[in-house]
């Protein structure tokens, strides 16, 4: 039962950061917002664009565009990326001043799956827009579902260099931390972005995962029950408060959790291949086989790790 950071976020395993990327997300004491931003390399000099330069288009002038803007909003809110794709791509370049357009035309190819074309947009736009925090952070949430922990690794500390309090940077940087197995690193930035946001269910989660990595079992609990009572039905939380009860061998009262978790997110695969473990330990085999057809019938192949143990699993039982 590995930590679950984010899935939301796209969390994969990418190693142990080389020593340029720790050196960056170590660097957080430095004062001068600009020159830490060139020191990044994400400012070359004084052409960039603010998002207030009267040169700008406003939106609420382009009509035409505007409302082609809402309907291709529309489709990706209903969680259709593909098909907003070409109206959004139409008028961000048709309006390559105007931030909102480049900033959902490149959240749109992330959540499409073209994450490269995502990357490029977005630093096209921080480039353009350098003294907006949050569009480094999404830059940074699109490099590292890329793949590419450098990139990840400049882009939030530029957005914490802009915005030192910035829960959602801080809780990227814990992330990363926790990519690369540094789960005290991990769980001090967790620890920062719930102190910056508190109301956030998904910080306190990410900061139990990195406790319990910690094996703080008593320190993860606490922050897994913070997270549902924010939102009781937070699956990554119940999953991790469900996870606890099994190393504590309790994985009888730990089979509602992962029920709950699977109810609120039926695509979490680690507590699916939890609830059959739980099921297992619990001597309900009958079930325990269930549940692990169940997650290799349903988990793509990315979810590789699950669906190997519910392979050497289901053996065990046959």
């Amino acid at each position: 039962m590995e930590p679950q950071t984010d899935a939301r976020n796209g969390c994969r395993q990418v190693g142990e950061l080389p020593a340029v990327e720790r050196e960056v997300l170590d660097s957080c004491d430095v004062d001068d917002a600009a020159e830490r931003l060139r020191a990044l390399g994400y400012v070359s000099g004084s052409r960039a664009m603010t998002s207030d330069d009267p040169k700008a288009p406003n939106p609420a002038r382009v009509i035409q565009a505007w409302t082609a803007f809402e309907r291709a909003l529309g489709q990706l809110r209903e969680g259709r990326p593909s098909a907003a794709l070409p109206a959004l791509k139409l008028v961000a370049e048709q309006h390559a001043g105007a931030p909102i357009f480049q900033s959902t035309y490149a959240q749109a190819l992330k959540e499409a799956g073209r994450l490269r074309d995502a990357v490029t947009v977005y630093k096209a736009a921080v480039a353009k827009w350098p003294t907006d925090a949050t569009l480094f952070h999404d830059l940074a949430v699109a490099a590292r579902q890329a793949g590419d922990a450098t990139e990840t690794a400049r882009a939030e500390q530029a957005a914490l260099a802009l915005d030192g309090n910035s829960a959602m940077a801080l809780n990227g940087l814990g992330l990363l931390h926790a990519d690369a197995g540094r789960a005290a690193d991990a769980a001090a930035a967790f620890d920062k972005a719930t102190r910056a946001d508190p109301t956030n269910a998904s910080y306190w989660a990410n900061l139990g995962n990195a406790r319990r990595a910690m094996n703080d079992r008593a320190a993860a609990e606490s922050a897994y029950r913070k997270a549902l009572e924010i939102d009781a039905s937070f699956a990554d939380a119940l999953n991790g408060l469900g996870t606890l009860l099994v190393q504590s061998a309790r994985p009888a009262d730990a089979v509602q959790l992962f029920q709950r978790a699977l109810q609120s997110d039926p695509e979490l695969h680690e507590a699916r291949l939890n609830l059959g473990i739980a099921y297992q330990q619990s001597g309900q085999l009958q079930r325990a086989a269930e549940t692990y057809r169940q997650l290799l019938a349903t988990a793509p192949p990315a979810a590789h790790k699950e669906r190997q143990a519910a392979t050497q699993l289901l053996r065990q039982l046959r």
